[in-house]
């Protein structure tokens, strides 16, 4: 009887391990893939953010992860698959956040620290 016991046991443990193995596989979501950059409207360059008052350059080039603010590093773009997001390194919450499908060929609308905002070309403004 207390072979038969054992033996239960060591298969009901297998079955739990086998299934919390199975379960702990991390799987990527489709939604947080950045887009190949030929499908979506290219972003790259400078752009100016009209905030509080005062205007700020924005700096953008898909290929690298770095935001120039004012000429200056210290943010990053993260890109998923329907826009961008704009973080400071030492922050997790995020400064801004634009749609692919909202950019135009001289303005891009989306949001920066909970308002809605507009970027314009550099270019645009000469």
């Amino acid at each position: 009887m207390p072979n038969q016991i054992n033996k239960n046991l060591l298969i009901t443990l297998f079955f739990v391990w086998t299934l919390f193995c199975f379960q702990c596989k991390e799987t990527v979501n489709p939604a947080d893939k950045a887009p190949n950059l030929n499908t979506i409207p290219s972003f790259k360059g400078e752009w100016v953010l009209e905030w509080e008052n005062g205007t700020h350059a924005l700096s953008f080039d898909p290929e690298t992860p770095k935001v120039l603010f004012d000429g200056k590093e210290g943010m990053e773009l993260d890109m998923d698959s329907v826009g961008i997001r704009i973080r400071a390194y030492d922050e997790e919450s995020v400064k801004g956040y634009f749609l692919y499908s909202d950019i135009k060929p001289k303005s891009w609308i989306g949001t920066w620290e909970n308002r809605v905002v507009r970027l314009f070309r550099r270019d645009a403004l000469q």
